[in-house]
């Protein structure tokens, strides 16, 4: 969905005069420009775990995966999924945990499934969890980190004051996205090559407590987010970064890409320049997918390697901000 098509949306639902739509139409787009959201994704559908199932599967085919038949005797030990953690604000039900349901659509036999909730930081700190998983339990060799963001019936589209835009325009950035992501303690050979693949040489987490309220999904009503003092909170990104770099022994220079989630163009920029770093090495691409919440960092992954620019050898830090307020973070050597 285009820029202009969120626009016509949100024009159709307004209920003031032209003279009053000029006003908000004009704070919109100031929105929407600091953000940098030129299209983002919309899925016609809401079906959460069979579109992250699908991400999942993928994921496996791309990586020489089968799933393990029930009871068959000789399976593919290699190639069991022994824990699944779904790191995602979207879900369709409160319990069970959305892990169990895309475990099962994916086919991945009976590996230990739960959610991790930690809004758009979910990804990072599911991975986090199942880092000290592996640390902890030798059985543990594999694991699938599942997202979906996916906000069908969360967005207000009825914007009708100033008042609204500073609180519901966010959402009008976010788009839909399903990753999957691979973890094993080997790195992992497929057809005689090196699958393209990371290893994660240190973690970061940190929250804010205090600021819980500025952005919040309610169980009945549309996502909220004060946006102007979420983007003072990213204050607190450089901090975090510089502690995780310096947790995996590198120096703020020596980090060859900071992937974030990209909430929008403008802060990562001011993140570049706290930082004092290249902007060529704070990836942006935001204006191509929108906001993807706690997908974005998995998927601006995958953008990169799809685009040639992940080589081995780089250092990458990977992190997010999110509601609550949260900080995490990983620093990740990229092995091929």
């Amino acid at each position: 969905m285009r820029r202009e098509e969120t626009l016509d949306e949100v024009r159709r639902n307004f209920l003031g005069t032209d003279d009053e739509w000029a006003r908000v139409h004009r704070l919109l787009r100031a929105v929407l420009n600091a953000c940098g959201s030129e299209s983002r994704y919309v899925f016609d559908d809401y079906a959460i775990a069979q579109n992250a199932a699908t991400a999942v599967k993928r994921l496996m085919a791309e990586q020489g995966l089968r799933a393990p038949s029930p009871g068959a005797e000789g399976s593919d030990l290699g190639a069991v999924v022994d824990l699944v953690v779904y790191g995602s604000i979207a879900r369709s039900y409160l319990e069970p945990a959305t892990a169990s349901e895309v475990a099962t659509l994916a086919g991945l036999g009976e590996p230990v499934s739960y959610d991790v909730m930690a809004a758009c930081a979910g990804m990072v700190m599911a991975v986090q969890d199942a880092v000290g998983r592996f640390a902890i339990d030798d059985s543990m060799q594999t694991a699938v980190v599942s997202t979906a963001a996916m906000s069908t019936g969360r967005l207000n589209l009825s914007i009708q004051t100033p008042e609204d835009v500073a609180i519901y325009a966010a959402g009008l950035t976010v788009g839909n996205a399903c990753t999957a992501t691979l973890l094993s303690r080997e790195r992992r050979v497929v057809d005689g090559s090196v699958t393209p693949s990371g290893r994660i040489v240190s973690t970061y987490a940190r929250t804010l407590p205090q600021h819980h309220g500025l952005c919040s999904v309610p169980l009945e009503g549309p996502f909220r987010s004060n946006a102007a003092e979420m983007f003072r909170l990213a204050r607190y990104i450089p901090e975090a970064c510089r502690e995780t770099v310096r947790r995996a022994g590198w120096d703020v220079q020596e980090v060859d890409l900071w992937v974030f989630h990209q909430a929008s163009d403008r802060s990562l920029s001011q993140i570049a320049s706290q930082l004092g770093v290249p902007a060529s090495r704070v990836p942006a691409i935001h204006a191509v997918y929108g906001n993807c919440e706690s997908s974005s960092a998995a998927l601006t992954l995958r953008h990169l390697h799809d685009t040639g620019v992940l080589q081995p050898g780089m250092k990458i830090m990977v992190g997010s901000a999110a509601a609550g307020f949260m900080l995490a973070a990983l620093g990740v050597e990229w092995a091929g």
